[in-house]
């Protein structure tokens, strides 16, 4: 009898298991510690708009009917403020699952994505999946973008450019300078794709308006954007994205779940994009930790990559997994990096200034154990 064909394609099985974390619940459980200081999966401590808490409440009374398909409110609402035809606005269970969407819409298998190194796993690992590949350029001195090997690799005509601004890990933006010669590198042929995940913690002498930029240019875009981080809203899974055209939402919406969103993300969304004052209060005040943590890791002597994040990416100067084992030991929760060449980093969430503390202190404390 012949063997039997295995089930699971050989590019699903060889993937890396995503690291998204680990919950405190279960920590706290098998530490039996009552606080858990969680810093490793960029959430945002201070919270949602309590307007969005109350949409939520509000929505409950709804929940036997399947949510707007459409997204009509939302979409209306960020159309407005963003001066862009609401036909160009799509919405997924976050935005990595529209990352997930986009790659299935336009990548064949052998195609290629060029992106940077270090990354945001899933910019590789969708690219994996469908039996293509991924370029990965590692950062220049300084941790700024790798421009000049961007443009050498958009003369190969790659399927898809996706790069974070600001970076995860690293927290590093592009710059003015940096996207438009990305633009004038980028044909036609290329979809550029700028995942904004943590957008609203950029600091205003560091901010570009990429959507003003990106207005001109010939080629295929998206811009990513997610309510999991600075909008306190990563329980619920909603993210957007604004498009180059109509056309190409009308193929994604095809292609991603009829009823992607849940009703009560939109619900809580729309009160969160509306809440301008918290926002502006939570990502000020972050802002202000980000700085005094880093400042705090300066002095201790570590290398710190300079952040507009909502995390701060530096060298132990020793095995970093080792590093987040012995935190994690001591109920403080971060997250190693794992990419080769990398594996001496750490990026740690910002989080309250007791968490702050509390993460400072384990860490002095590790560090005098080894």
């Amino acid at each position: 009898m012949a063997a039997s064909t295995p089930l699971i394609r050989d590019e699903v099985t060889s993937l890396p298991t995503y690291n998204a974390g680990l919950h405190p619940e279960k920590l706290r459980r098998q530490l039996g510690l009552e606080r858990i200081v969680k810093l490793d999966s960029n959430e945002n401590p201070l919270g949602p708009s309590p307007a969005a808490i109350e949409a939520v409440r509000a929505a409950a009374n709804d929940l036997f009917r399947y949510p707007d398909r459409d997204e009509t409110v939302l979409r209306g609402l960020i159309a407005a403020r963003l001066g862009v035809d609401a036909d160009r606005l799509a919405f997924g269970d976050g935005s990595e699952d529209l990352i997930g969407i986009i790659y299935r819409m336009v990548m064949r298998p052998g195609e290629c994505a060029v992106t940077t190194m270090p990354s945001f796993g899933l910019h590789k690992i969708w690219a994996d999946v469908l039996g293509a590949h991924a370029r990965l350029l590692p950062f220049e001195a300084g941790w700024r973008f790798p421009v000049a090997a961007i443009e050498a690799a958009l003369a190969e005509k790659p399927r898809v450019l996706i790069l974070a601004t600001p970076s995860n890990p690293v927290g590093a933006v592009l710059t003015g300078q940096d996207i438009g010669r990305i633009l004038a590198a980028c044909g036609p042929e290329t979809l550029l794709i700028l995942d904004e995940a943590y957008v609203e913690f950029v600091s205003p002498e560091a901010r570009v308006d990429t959507l003003a930029m990106l207005a001109a240019h010939h080629g295929p875009w998206v811009v990513l954007r997610t309510f999991s981080k600075a909008y306190g809203l990563a329980g619920l899974r909603i993210g957007y994205g604004i498009a180059h055209d109509a056309d190409f939402v009308r193929n994604l919406y095809k292609v991603r779940s009829p009823f992607s969103v849940n009703a009560a993300a939109l619900a809580a969304a729309e009160a969160a994009y509306a809440d301008t004052a918290h926002l502006d209060r939570v990502t000020a005040e972050i802002r202000a930790l980000r700085a005094a943590l880093r400042g705090a890791l300066a002095l201790r002597g570590y290398a710190v990559a300079p952040s507009e994040a909502n995390s701060l990416f530096f060298d132990t100067g020793r095995d970093g997994a080792a590093v987040a084992e012995a935190l994690r030991r001591r109920g403080v929760l971060v997250k190693p990096w794992l990419e080769p060449g990398y594996t001496g980093f750490i990026r740690v969430s910002i989080g309250t200034r007791a968490d702050n503390e509390a993460f400072l202190a384990a860490l002095d404390a590790v560090m005098a154990e080894a």
